[in-house]
């Protein structure tokens, strides 16, 4: 539910409670102003009447002055009820008929009071009838010839009162009053509405923009994600700022490591260059010092060491500068369709010269029907000739490289395995880091870059690149690559077509 309809329904809601509230205490202070009316008004009713009837004569009530006494006060208030009470507050004689009365005794403690001067407030006193009830009353001492006989106690709004009051209760003006109470509440709660949604639209659009934020992410698998169909704002809005959190939390731990593997780079990189430089730079020192005296064999074999470490520094700087710009996404992949199997052959047959001299043994296992991928060709050409290379350096004499490939999931899956000497099982999550090398790898043997532009170029394409190894048997890398259908699926379903064979993937 929208936040601006849940703060109108509570406010809706307070301002019912509030007019319900009111409209009881109202009532009450009106039945109990109704009552100190009749009250003050009808006080001195009873000394009125005892004063001109003698209520107890020497044979005990005056029945006929009783009757008649009742007969001028109900003249004078028709809801009152006479009761005669003695000096205990029994009551002694009444016309009330005995069936309505629910106690034989009043309580004196407000009759004193009543009698104790001119009252400045309401008291309330017993009614016989209704023994929960307190009424408005009046009362008068009763004297017998020689002493005081008890109390004339008058009920100036008894069960009578309290029938016609709620008889009264269902007038039309209640019925008006409370219709316009109702229709004063539904026009508060629209326009309570209204307000609040405007109040609220600034929110509204800061949750929009912050879920437009969250659904530009790549990964969506989180299942925070979830809360941009939310209709609640403030819920949705506290998920997105948790979930961006939690990025940006895990950008800055990415960036703070790829600055520690930078630097450790750097360092790395300069030790590596340092070393073939040193050499390059001593052995041309050597050529030059003894131009003279070097003989012509060993001034070949100086020359083709200098060469070779001239090569391995161009070979460095190569990579080095290959993964910056694949890193710093300078390199846009330019995918067509081609056909894996061709490419592999042309790949297979450039390194086979170079394992038939290292004495291995290079063997392809393509379907030449294959289905074409969709990639870059020169980016796909760069990971072969990086993962071959690779293999061909640490698979000894007599063993084997292959190259296989496989449908998986409409990608197409490359492997490419050797019989080398493999990778520890500590070193296969950290293969394809910058500037990893082997176990037991000579530093001239190769840059450490080779696997890691090969997963840059994979990720470009949408695709994932693996490591399997068995130490001393069998080590294979594998990468997937889309199907040119599939790509061009894809493509068919972002431009919106009608077709659905056309957006089926």
């Amino acid at each position: 539910m929208r936040l601006h309809v849940r703060l109108a329904l509570w406010t809706g809601g307070l301002l019912t409670v509030a007019a319900v509230v009111l409209a009881l205490w109202i009532t009450h202070i009106a039945a109990q102003y109704q009552a100190e009316v009749a009250q003050r008004l009808n006080a001195g009713i009873a000394m009125y009447v005892t004063q001109e009837l003698a209520l107890i004569d020497s044979n005990g009530v005056n029945q006929a002055a009783l009757n008649e006494l009742a007969h001028r006060v109900m003249t004078v208030n028709p809801s009152a009820e006479v009761y005669l009470l003695d000096t205990r507050g029994e009551i002694a004689a009444t016309l009330v008929p005995s069936e309505r009365l629910q106690r034989r005794r009043v309580d004196l403690g407000p009759i004193r009071t009543f009698l104790g001067g001119a009252p400045t407030r309401f008291i309330a006193g017993d009614d016989p009838t209704a023994p929960r009830h307190r009424a408005p009353f009046s009362v008068a001492p009763v004297n017998s010839a020689s002493s005081h006989a008890g109390y004339l106690y008058v009920v100036l709004g008894g069960e009578r009162f309290d029938s016609a009051a709620a008889a009264v209760s269902g007038s039309y003006a209640l019925k008006t009053g409370l219709a316009v109470v109702v229709f004063i509440l539904v026009l508060t709660l629209g326009v309570g509405t209204v307000l609040f949604s405007a109040l609220t639209l600034p929110l509204r659009t800061l949750t929009m923009t912050v879920q437009t934020w969250t659904a530009s992410v790549a990964d969506r698998t989180d299942a925070d994600s979830r809360s941009i169909s939310e209709r609640d704002e403030m819920a949705a809005l506290t998920r997105q700022f948790d979930f961006m959190s939690r990025q940006i939390e895990q950008q800055i731990e990415e960036i703070g490591a790829r600055d520690q593997q930078r630097r450790e780079l750097i360092a790395t990189i300069s030790h590596d260059l340092r070393t073939p430089l040193a050499s390059l730079h001593g052995y041309l020192e050597t050529i030059l010092l003894k131009d003279e005296t070097l003989s012509r064999s060993a001034r070949q074999q100086y020359l083709e060491v200098a060469l070779r470490h001239s090569e391995r520094v161009e070979r460095l700087i190569a990579a080095l500068f290959e993964l910056s710009k694949l890193e710093a996404g300078a390199i846009v992949p330019a995918p067509e369709p081609f056909s894996i199997a061709e490419l592999v052959q042309d790949i297979a047959l450039r390194f086979r010269l170079r394992a038939q001299q290292l004495g291995i043994e290079l063997v392809t296992r393509i379907d030449p029907l294959a289905p074409s991928v969709c990639a870059d060709i020169a980016l796909v050409e760069r990971v072969f000739e990086n993962l071959l290379d690779n293999a061909l350096r640490h698979t000894p004499a007599g063993g084997r490289v292959e190259i296989d490939t496989q449908l998986r999931d409409r990608f197409m899956q490359v492997n490419v395995s050797d019989s080398g000497a493999g990778v520890a099982a500590g070193d296969l999550p950290h293969v394809f880091e910058n500037y990893f090398q082997r176990r037991g790898q000579a530093a001239e043997a190769g840059t450490g870059l080779g696997l890691a532009i090969v997963r840059r170029i994979v990720e470009l394409h949408s695709g994932r690149v693996s490591m399997a190894s068995t130490p001393g048997v069998r080590t294979s890398v594998t990468f997937s690559l889309p199907l040119a259908s599939q790509t061009e699926d894809s493509r068919r379903s972002a431009s919106g077509s009608k077709d659905p064979a056309q957006r089926a993937v």
